[in-house]
């Protein structure tokens, strides 16, 4: 009789694993980070959803979990994302330590342009993301992250280049800038930069409170047809902003 039961426990603790509904990622996202998900459907081990960023809707993410990821310590899932205007795909982990995703793919300009408007900014192009990995510790909190908790980034990210149109102290400026790519290094930061040249156009740093810095160099301004005054070297950054992203 016991041994009855035992098996009647185990089966139905392993049906309710196994058909374990999407909708309790819900609470698996942290509140207040700026992510996201509506319509969930399917199960925790294949399933989509709606994935919205920054109050912004970002299309329609799917997801597949991959059993050999638990031979290296983690639970692993494939992602797609599809939406107008962009099609990535990638790797996620989540581990004891913290999340791991590994993204590739391309994006319109356009499609970017849904998260810049706030800022009074508008490009044209194509995005491309090789192999752009991102890990965030276990306790990452944007609003309260310790020194060194704020994550790291790696990989490679391209533009196509094209016109730009940004308003800055109440004034629309535009200009045409070349091909970027941008190279991702220590924690969340990004170095960018004119293909082929090493002179940088902007730095790129997520701030443990949740906010991101830009800062744009002379040369960038004077690419941008609005040169910075002073004798300032091409490479110094001249003009420092922070937003918050999460």
């Amino acid at each position: 009789m016991i041994r009855t039961l035992l098996i009647l426990i185990l089966l139905v603790v392993g049906f309710a694993v196994a058909f374990a509904p999407a909708a309790l990622l819900r609470h698996a996202i942290p509140s207040g980070g700026g992510i996201g998900l509506t319509a969930l459907s399917g199960t925790l081990w294949d399933g989509s959803a709606d994935l919205v960023l920054g109050g912004i809707e970002a299309g329609r993410v799917e997801w597949r979990f991959t059993p050999v990821t638990i031979l290296q310590g983690a639970l692993g899932y494939h992602l797609a994302l599809s939406a107008p205007g962009q099609a990535l795909s990638g790797e996620l982990r989540w581990r004891p330590s913290g999340i791991e995703t590994v993204l590739d793919g391309t994006v319109q300009g356009a499609y970017v342009n849904a998260w810049l408007d706030r800022y009074d900014i508008e490009l044209s192009g194509d995005f491309g993301l090789r192999s752009m990995r991102l890990v965030f510790p276990r306790e990452f909190d944007p609003g309260a992250a310790p020194d060194g908790a704020t994550g790291s980034a790696a990989g490679f990210m391209t533009w196509s280049g094209g016109p730009v149109r940004y308003r800055l102290a109440g004034e629309d400026f535009s200009g045409a800038l070349p091909p970027l790519e941008a190279r991702f290094g220590e924690r969340l930061e990004a170095v960018v930069q004119a293909a082929g040249n090493a002179t940088p156009l902007l730095r790129v740093e997520l701030l443990e409170n949740g906010y991101v810095r830009l800062g744009m160099t002379r040369l960038l301004t004077r690419m941008l047809n609005n040169p910075w005054p002073g004798a300032d070297a091409d490479h110094e950054v001249v003009l420092e902003i922070e937003e918050r992203l999460l």
